[in-house]
């Protein structure tokens, strides 16, 4: 539990530094617009369904009230980055054009999974059954892109101990 919890304070890091390379401004998946997009990775929690770059404000409104927010400037954007933590996952959010969307989901713990079934704890031969091999980095991890977002799995010692889904952002 210790590890899960400090690969999640890692990885917060990394997302909080990552976004901070600049910005240009620019809608980031071409859907903030009303145009029609491949939403890529998804994940459903409670009925829910969260995609990358959707409007944070529906999501967060059919989510009920979070365990934890904090909110921060934005490096990269104009406006908050908020981060939202609902026992089992995290969820970011951005700012552009005066709303929020989704950047991220991070999960916490094997309480959830992804809609093909991978947890915290999944074993490297399920992420392949579920996704391929194609996504790994020859390391520890694998990264799958598909539409406006990324899938990340880390693997600790063949078992999987983080999995995140981030937007892709331009």
């Amino acid at each position: 539990m210790k590890k899960t919890i400090s690969l999640v304070l890692a990885m917060l890091m990394l997302l909080t530094f990552a976004g901070c390379g600049g910005n240009d401004n620019s809608s980031s998946a071409g859907d903030n617009n009303g145009a029609a997009k491949d939403a890529g990775y998804t994940f459903t929690v409670n009925g829910t369904k969260i995609a990358m770059t959707d409007d944070a404000e529906p999501i967060t409104t059919a989510l009920g009230e979070p365990v934890s927010y904090t909110e921060e400037t934005s490096c990269a954007f104009e406006g908050l980055d908020k981060t939202y933590y609902y026992g089992g996952f995290y969820l970011t959010t951005y700012p552009e054009n005066e709303k929020d969307y989704v950047y991220s989901v991070w999960f916490a713990d094997d309480s959830v999974s992804t809609e093909e079934g991978i947890y915290i704890g999944s074993t490297q031969a399920e992420v392949e059954a579920a996704y391929g091999a194609d996504g790994f980095n020859g390391e520890n991890s694998y990264t799958f892109t598909k539409g406006a977002s990324k899938l990340i799995i880390i693997l600790t010692d063949g078992a999987v101990s983080s999995v995140q889904y981030e937007a892709v952002v331009e």
